[in-house]
């Protein structure tokens, strides 16, 4: 079946994204921006919907549609909208979605964003790890604490004064020139393009998990992908294994075959709901959970260590001070 892609916004980091893995299933693209096209056989792809009229949702009760939800990334809500809809996929994975009427979809590379060719094999890279971007947020400080002592490494800190800007280019260029990547969480969200930009250029990213919660395994199944719960065990492994070429080979062909094998399958994923008979659906889009005063809060915490939390609460603190709110992702 194919759908055409109504786009409420033409500028999303993820757009490249989008295309490749909707490619099988397009007709054409179509542009909106005002919240006002409503059609059928479309998959509707927006952002933020608790800021939109929900008048303009309710249009697509009972045609073939489809809603990509994007940039949810702090799950802010307007999920009362996934009724309107046949199906619904979303980029961050959370439990509070029901998985028999959303499908979740790892966030893929940033717009632009070319891997380049690459040799299979770690021996010609010259890094042992690398990592570009700011350093100070998260969980990120106890990231390079642990990992700075190993080299080779090339770290590119963007927020330790300035320094000369990399383009995608440059960027794509040092993650084929790494083994390890790794891949700390971002402002709120353990998920960041760099894990699958990492896998795309042939190198190994390391993932973060928090007790209790392994987001990964719960979002891409069972994976090879190297993930730990501390910063400290990451470091441990990285130096067992760095002298170990047969090791590096082999761990680096098992998450590179196996992300290939992902993409494929999440093809077929996306065809079985698209493809699913109207009225087969099960049960409600949102679990009962996300009912609960606080639940956002308790989401958003299950991705933080306590130093991260720390410097959470101390960013959005100097933004009250400065702009006399407590600021949210808006979309505006």
């Amino acid at each position: 079946m194919k759908l055409n892609l109504l786009w409420q916004s033409r500028i999303l980091a993820e757009d490249g994204w989008i295309r490749e893995i909707f490619a099988p299933f397009t007709e054409q693209h179509f542009y909106d921006g005002e919240w006002a096209q409503v059609m059928d056989n479309c998959l509707l792809i927006d952002t933020y919907l608790h800021h939109h009229p929900a008048s303009y949702y309710r249009q697509f009760r009972g045609k073939n549609a489809f809603l990509l939800h994007v940039c949810d990334e702090t799950y802010e809500g307007g999920y009362e909208n996934y009724d309107n809809f046949r199906g619904v996929f979303r980029f961050y994975w959370s439990g509070i979605f029901n998985s028999r009427r959303v499908l979740q979809l790892p966030l893929g590379y940033s717009n632009g964003f070319i891997a380049g060719d690459w040799e299979p094999g770690t021996a010609r890279r010259p890094y042992l790890w690398s990592f570009l971007g700011g350093a100070g947020k998260s969980s990120r400080p106890e990231m390079m604490k642990a990992l700075e002592p190993l080299t080779p490494h090339f770290a590119h800190i963007t927020d330790r004064g300035k320094v000369a800007k990399i383009d995608k280019q440059g960027y794509s260029k040092i993650l084929r020139d790494s083994v390890f990547v790794p891949s700390s969480m971002g402002n709120v969200n353990l998920e960041c393009y760099r894990i699958y930009e990492t896998l795309d250029c042939g190198a190994i990213p390391i993932l973060e998990s928090r007790w209790g919660f392994d987001y990964f395994r719960e979002l891409l199944g069972d994976h090879p992908i190297p993930t730990f719960t501390t910063w400290s065990q990451a470091a441990r492994f990285l130096k067992s294994i760095q002298n170990d070429r047969v090791a590096l080979d082999a761990l680096q062909k098992e998450c590179v075959g196996w992300w290939g094998g992902y993409k494929k399958t999440l093809t077929g994923r996306i065809e079985t709901m698209i493809g699913a008979p109207a009225g087969d659906e099960a049960g409600g889009y949102v679990h009962w959970q996300r009912s609960i005063p606080g639940s956002q809060a308790v989401e958003l915490l299950r991705h933080h260590t306590v130093p991260a939390v720390m410097r959470r609460a101390k960013v959005q603190l100097d933004r009250v001070l400065k702009e006399g709110k407590l600021r949210k992702t808006t979309g505006a």
